[in-house]
């Protein structure tokens, strides 16, 4: 009976969860964006690890994509030789810690931590994240957001919050 009760608490959270989103779009789908647009850099300090093909980004950083912001308290930023007579490289993935914040226009996520594979388009956040729209919010310990379709999914101990939408007389 408990088990019955809970499946159908679920359904229904998850039904008024999608007819929440419905009416204001997806809830990722604000964080589709073109992954190929450069990506701009700024923190109070950096270190290039040259033979590692790595730069860490430390204090106040934000790095922006075309609409999508990240900021965080470091960013390290992974890069790849396009030749070996190059001089810069061509970023791979950045690892984002400490209060690591995403926005694109009206959607918000924020967690502990956050990867995005520039490659894939794809963005994993963990750390108690909590994803909103509006004021839809959506949390659990981590987030999957693939950039190219907003297609997410949030997982482990999920919890949701929607305002139903009102209708005029």
């Amino acid at each position: 009976m408990l088990m019955s009760a809970i499946r159908l608490a679920t359904v229904l959270t998850v039904c008024g969860l999608s007819a929440a989103f419905a009416q204001s779009g997806s809830p990722f789908g604000g964080f589709k964006h073109d992954s190929r647009a450069p990506i701009e850099i700024t923190a109070d300090s950096l270190e290039v690890r040259q033979s590692e093909q790595l730069a860490i980004f430390s204090g106040n950083v934000v790095a922006g994509q075309g609409t999508l912001r990240l900021t965080a308290n470091e960013v390290k930023v992974f890069y790849v030789q396009e030749s070996s007579d190059a001089d810069t490289g061509a970023i791979s993935k950045l690892d984002a810690t400490g209060n690591v914040f995403l926005s694109n226009g009206a959607e918000t996520a924020k967690g502990a931590r956050a990867t995005y594979d520039v490659k894939r388009g794809m963005v994993e956040m963990s750390g108690n994240v909590i994803l909103t729209q509006g004021d839809n919010a959506a949390s659990g310990e981590t987030l999957e957001i693939d950039l190219n379709t907003g297609v997410g999914r949030i997982t482990s101990g999920v919890q949701v919050i929607f305002k139903p939408a009102t209708q005029d007389n």
